[in-house]
């Protein structure tokens, strides 16, 4: 029975509609891997610093100022997933579980808080064609909005999300064609996907994806952004080499191109 102990030393910058978001982060952890599971648990110290910027898209207005500042957080964790697929580059048949908590302790500079993300995949294949279906619930529940950073909040967009939009361009959606800065205390996203070969290692894919961002915890009762798009794949021995394009199915003049080294499902 194997267990291990490590720890992460991280810095990042990342720039988001409105905000700006500077983070350094510690984790140390214990973990214990298997064939199927792996299960991580650990501690996680974070600085996260968020200033606000003069970036909004066009025709967007500020509800409430962005709570800008510098954020010290310190949370427990656990990390599970359980991995029943045939391949972990390709997978052509099984499903893949996981499940992700924090709890945010109290002190001078934050408040208790609350954090929980759910994902679950399911393929299989047809003959030549692959069918792949993967859905995702979050929330964020916590004392007082506005207590934590903006940026640990839920945002979609991007190759494992919605391909209509960049990464994390989505904020809370009002409607199937608007959405807004802020993140999401709850997130739902649903992709279906559907793969066949064109040619050789060429591939071919329909996809749709389905995105839920509401500003109330546990409210699934939000507006939500459907995108569709096609995207090739050419296979290669790291995983498929993808190219996609999707666009809002309420508005074709929003889309995305997305490109990835390896299988969303």
């Amino acid at each position: 029975y194997y267990v291990g102990i490590g720890g992460k030393l991280g810095y990042s910058n990342l720039e988001y509609d409105g905000f700006q978001e500077e983070k350094a982060f510690f984790r140390a952890y214990l973990d214990h891997q298997s064939e199927r599971v792996s299960l991580r648990v650990g501690m996680a110290f974070e600085s996260i610093n968020i200033t606000a910027l003069d970036n909004l898209r066009d025709g967007e207005d500020l509800e409430f100022a962005v709570n800008e500042g510098t954020f010290l957080l310190t949370y427990p964790y656990l990390d599970f997933t359980y991995d029943a697929r045939d391949s972990k580059l390709n997978p052509k048949y099984g499903y893949y579980l996981s499940a992700y908590i924090e709890t945010g302790l109290s002190d001078e500079e934050s408040s208790v808080y609350y954090k929980a993300l759910l994902e679950g995949r399911l393929i299989h294949t047809f003959g030549d064609l692959t069918l792949a279906a993967v859905g995702i619930a979050g929330v964020v529940d916590e004392e007082t909005r506005q207590s934590l950073p903006e940026s640990k909040y839920f945002f979609a967009g991007g190759s494992f999300s919605n391909r209509a939009y960049g990464f994390r361009e989505l904020g809370v959606i009002i409607s199937p064609t608007e959405d807004t800065i802020y993140g999401a205390a709850t997130w739902a996203n649903l992709i279906f996907e559907a793969d066949y070969p064109i040619w050789g290692d060429l591939y071919g894919a329909v996809f749709t994806d389905n995105t839920m961002l509401t500003a109330e915890a546990y409210d699934f009762s939000g507006e939500i952004i459907t995108s569709a798009g096609v995207g090739v794949r050419y296979m290669t021995p790291i995983g498929p080499f993808k190219l996609d394009v999707g666009m809002n199915v309420h508005d074709t003049s929003q889309y995305g191109i997305s490109f990835q080294i390896g299988q969303s499902f």
